[in-house]
């Protein structure tokens, strides 16, 4: 029956509606022309601005976190001219892994739960940590699978150390 389809919300990517019109105009006029001809649009979200802290990060050194059995201390490219120095729980995290990069200042979910918080440089039994090796819930990504104790391998995107999550990912 009809009345199952009442409460059914659909999100579609404006960068898959330009396969169809190679010249669509703004998200604003392609949402006009949808609500008058198709569907209604009840709104925009550009996912660009949410992730636009986020970049990729190698893992180029891990280590034992001296004062905890399940932390690790982990030196992350970000593509300055130094590595950033992050305290990482996860258990699934290696040398040479692209993983998602939030930056102090950067707005996370702990755990990819609760309300938004912004990171800041925290000091970790005893290490200091100038960011977080996020997980995708983390980011606000939840429709990416982290998998169990551990971040996403964003390995296979051969990414450079620094490239916006949004371009890595194809969400501008």
């Amino acid at each position: 029956t009809c009345d199952s389809w009442n409460n059914f919300n659909m999100l579609i990517s404006y960068d898959w509606l330009k396969d169809f019109d190679k010249n669509p105009g703004t998200a604003e006029k392609v949402a006009d022309c949808l609500t008058m001809s198709i569907a209604e649009v009840e709104g925009i979200e550009d996912r660009a601005v949410a992730l636009k802290d986020f970049v990729i990060g190698r893992i180029e050194k891990i280590s034992r976190h001296p004062n905890a059995d399940k932390l690790q201390l982990a030196q992350v490219n970000i593509g300055s001219k130094s590595p950033v120095r992050v305290v990482c729980g996860a258990q699934n995290i290696y040398g040479g892994m692209l993983i998602i990069f939030a930056p102090v200042g950067s707005r996370v979910k702990w755990h990819g739960q609760g309300e938004w918080v912004t990171l800041q440089k925290a000091t970790i039994r005893g290490e200091e940590s100038h960011g977080m090796i996020a997980a995708a819930a983390e980011v606000g990504l939840e429709t990416l699978k982290d998998p169990e104790n551990g971040v996403l391998d964003l390995s296979p995107t051969k990414e450079k150390p620094g490239t916006p999550l949004t371009q890595a990912l194809g969400l501008q």
